[in-house]
């Protein structure tokens, strides 16, 4: 398997507080049946540090690279940001002060959870249009789009991936993300399950569990597409084709 969003980089934000709490998240994902992971530090929130790509971030995926290496840890863990949305990443990413996913065309975006829908709307477009596929960090979660989950016709129509959280699916955000996560996993909108992990104690890289949920709830096709297919396609550069969903 391959997890597209973790916060497993040590002490850049509220994942991974140290290298000891970084390597044992990378230890366990290894047990669960994870062989890369995308490292995707909070960046671009307002009145918090950065996190811009050239403030530091190269050198400290590199460093965590070294110690995997030194601790005997056999995954690969690749370059990413979870980009915080505001109205100035077009720029920045043109700047190269935020990067994409694994060096692709799909940069990971998050939003604030409430009264965001229009900005939000506007903001992928913008990234859109510059020839990029928007990844939308777990809209599952979002107040605003559980409103109004019709909005995700117009995501996904104008070329946006859509990636759900781990902890959605099996409860650990509330009965309203379980069920509009399961929709979007049903009705086809889901490109990717990842694990938005923060420690090895809670919202962890264990990813052994929803890939058995994924398989039992829905197919073990589902569960390869979601876990390991698009992930991988993500990883090759290569386009990412999904199926028209079932809209809201």
């Amino acid at each position: 398997m391959i997890d597209i969003h973790a916060h497993i980089l040590p002490g850049l934000d509220d994942g991974a507080q140290d290298m000891e709490n970084a390597l044992r998240m990378a230890e366990m994902a290894v047990q669960s049946g994870v062989t890369a992971i995308i490292a995707t530090p909070h960046c671009n929130l307002p009145g918090e540090r950065p996190n811009f790509w050239d403030d530091g971030l190269r050198g400290a995926l590199a460093r965590f690279q070294t110690a995997l290496r030194h601790a005997g840890i056999p995954v690969t863990i690749l370059p990413g940001m979870e980009i915080f949305g505001t109205g100035e990443v077009p720029a920045l990413l043109l700047e190269g002060k935020l990067t994409t996913l694994a060096q692709s065309r799909c940069p990971l975006i998050e939003f604030p959870f409430r009264n965001y829908g229009r900005q939000a709307t506007q903001i992928l477009a913008e990234v859109a249009a510059m020839g990029f596929h928007p990844v939308v960090a777990h809209p599952e979660r979002y107040r605003f789009v559980q409103e109004y989950p019709p909005l995700l016709n117009e995501w996904v129509d104008m070329g946006c991936l859509l990636q759900v959280n781990k902890g959605s699916l099996m409860g650990r955000f509330g009965r309203t993300a379980e069920m509009l996560s399961m929709a979007l996993v049903d009705r086809g909108f889901a490109a990717f399950v990842a694990s938005d992990a923060h420690s090895p104690a809670m919202r962890t890289t264990w990813l052994r569990d929803v890939r058995a949920f994924l398989r039992e709830e829905f197919s073990e096709a589902c569960a390869q597409m979601l876990l390991e297919e698009n992930p991988r396609r993500l990883l090759e550069g290569a386009e990412i084709h999904m199926e028209p969903p079932e809209w809201f």
